[in-house]
């Protein structure tokens, strides 16, 4: 500000997304990690408001936005502000995954697999599989023979995901290709594969847990707030 300069600063945090995979998203607890952000987040565009005190290192950050009214005109003056602008956003939602949702492979499936890439907190919502030698077909198979797995994901060989776009508009590079195996399962609600071990881990009542990865709305949509001088 002080040397004309134009300066870009991004900050990061990790909440409420931690919170979300180890409570679920409705969790009151999530709740206030977000009041809490939104409350910072308030305070800062206060002292962005106040560009003298701010270059001198003079603001106050705990100072209440209800500290009258001689205060909030002030601050409201464009000139008296920095000219800076905000946006807040985040890389995907999320989705509850209750205990009934978390789905194990069955071991008819698990027999045709080399490696099943899987989990509850986002891989299992989009799992990647990788058959024994000449078995991509009898997985199909088995696969639309078994109710909570058909109605539940949607299965798509590499080529199929590479086709309609999953991967990006982009031609997948050639050293990327086999580290996805020969098919992908996306899930179409909440169900998620997971691993025996999580399972029993989680399956007791009202153990939630958060996931992302899929192609819900609540995944995909994400919150873009832009603060700019003008709105003051």
């Amino acid at each position: 500000e002080r040397d004309g300069e134009k300066t870009f600063t991004y900050l990061y945090t990790a909440h409420p997304d931690k919170h979300m995979h180890a409570l679920g998203v409705e969790h009151v607890e999530v709740r206030n990690v977000v009041h809490g952000i939104e409350m910072e987040t308030e305070r800062f565009w206060r002292v962005l408001g106040d560009r003298e005190a701010l270059l001198s290192g003079k603001y106050d950050v705990d100072s209440s936005s209800s500290g009258g009214v001689e205060q909030e005109n002030r601050l409201k003056k464009e000139e008296g502000a920095v000219d800076a602008a905000v946006v807040l956003t985040a890389d995907h939602g999320h989705v509850t995954v209750h205990p009934e949702d978390m789905v194990v492979l069955p071991e008819c499936i698990l027999e045709l697999l080399e490696y099943a890439c899987i989990g509850v907190h986002g891989k299992g919502r989009h799992g990647y599989l990788h058959c024994r030698a000449g078995l991509q077909k009898p997985l199909q198979q088995r696969w639309k023979a078994i109710d909570e797995l058909h109605q539940h994901f949607l299965l798509l060989t590499i080529e199929e995901a590479i086709e309609i776009g999953l991967f990006g508009p982009k031609h997948m590079r050639m050293e990327v290709r086999p580290r996805l195996g020969d098919f992908v399962s996306i899930s179409i609600g909440t169900k998620t594969l997971v691993t025996p071990s999580e399972n029993e881990a989680f399956c007791h009542q009202g153990c939630c847990q958060g996931a992302h990865g899929s192609l819900n709305p609540e995944e995909m949509h994400i919150p873009f707030i832009l603060l700019e001088p003008s709105s003051r």
